[in-house]
């Protein structure tokens, strides 16, 4: 058994355009959950990809789209160009792996259907893509939780709904990755925070608050894994 990787990860998640507002600090990963925007038109991708780019105080960028991303993901495959041209160096993923510092990161942009945004699928046909995240992923980037980890949301008047928004067979799959670390997501503003269950630690990293306001804590995680 060699000496433990030991990685510093900086997560963020759902700014909504606000990312000027923050200062990260130096790390080896900087992960964006998604919601980059608000409608995902290409002024606002260039905009946030020249941002990403100057980050130059992490070593990799690995990042997902997220539902809010509507007109980036309408004008696939030539709208990567968008992002691609403002920041070459950072992994953008939608629904791929990349082996990182040795470990094997996997993100996807995919949701539960609301509204009729980005990525969105209806329970019938969300199962193919969880599936279809590799057994051996390390680390795993969803724009949504899973069922009852960090997704509650609230009204309009800040009462806690009581419903979940989590979706039930990403939980299904997560279960079954047995080499799974961490897992990071956005998505539902008002649940920002950590949860740990078997084995795995979940963060809802996202910024933006309910309002929209970029006041939540960035997620910061020391992540140790042992090397053979």
């Amino acid at each position: 058994m060699g000496d433990p990787l030991k990685l510093k990860i900086v997560a963020i998640s759902d700014t909504h355009n606000r990312h000027s507002k923050l200062v990260i600090p130096e790390c080896d990963i900087l992960i964006h959950a998604g919601d980059w925007t608000g409608m995902g038109r290409e002024s606002e991708v260039r905009n946030f990809a020249k941002w990403i780019n100057k980050q130059t105080q992490a070593k990799h960028t690995v990042l997902i789209p997220g539902n809010h991303e509507l007109e980036f993901e309408n004008n696939l495959p030539a709208s990567l160009l968008w992002f691609k041209e403002e920041a070459p160096n950072a992994h953008l993923l939608i629904n791929e792996q990349v082996t990182i510092e040795g470990i094997k990161i996997y993100g996807s942009p995919i949701t539960p259907f609301f509204c009729d945004w980005a990525w969105n699928k209806w329970p019938h046909e969300i199962g193919p893509y969880w599936e279809a995240i590799p057994d051996d992923t390390q680390i795993l980037i969803t724009h949504g939780p899973p069922h009852d980890i960090l997704d509650k949301t609230t009204y309009a008047d800040g009462v806690w709904r009581a419903d979940r928004l989590g979706c039930y067979a990403l939980g299904h799959r997560i279960r079954k990755l047995k080499d799974l670390d961490l897992h990071f997501f956005g998505h539902i503003h008002a649940s920002n925070g950590e949860k740990h269950v078997d084995g795995v630690s979940h963060y809802n990293c996202c910024i933006c608050d309910e309002q929209y306001n970029p006041t939540q804590p960035i997620t910061i995680v020391e992540y140790e894994n042992e090397t053979i």
